[in-house]
């Protein structure tokens, strides 16, 4: 039996993470919150989730600064896959997140089906590459 995909979500709207949270642990994911961007930053590096969902405006640290350093910091034997999930949703915010190293980008607001299909495509996708490395 495989393990559930961990999931980190990180948003300083208690209300917004929590739902998102519980939806996910109902579609079958291990959750972890962070509420503002520097508990994303330590937990990803700590907890090792498997997909950050990551907000772009958030106290401490900004969405995109813990992108960025992330992809920096993180070992080579785990890549998390970083989906910006926020309001900003400007062609220029789309580009900045890409930049920092985001593979997807979900604006606000948005059904919750689309946020577990683009988690389970990310992780498909992750799957084909790491199979096609190994082959």
């Amino acid at each position: 039996m495989d393990t559930p995909a961990k999931v980190l979500v990180a948003d300083d709207d208690d209300d917004f993470r929590g739902m998102i949270c519980d939806y996910l642990t109902e579609e079958g994911y291990t959750v972890i919150e962070a509420s503002d961007g520097l508990q994303a930053f330590d937990k990803t590096l700590n907890e090792r989730p498997d997909v950050l969902l990551l907000d772009v405006m958030m106290p401490g640290r900004g969405g995109y600064d813990v992108c960025r350093d992330l992809k920096i910091a993180e070992r080579q034997d785990h890549k998390c896959i970083v989906v910006m999930l926020t309001a900003k949703a400007s062609l220029q915010d789309k580009l900045a997140g890409f930049m920092s190293g985001a593979s997807r980008y979900i604006c606000k607001p948005c059904q919750l089906s689309e946020i577990s299909e683009c988690i389970e495509t990310a992780l498909t996708q992750r799957s084909i590459t790491e199979r096609s490395i190994d082959d």
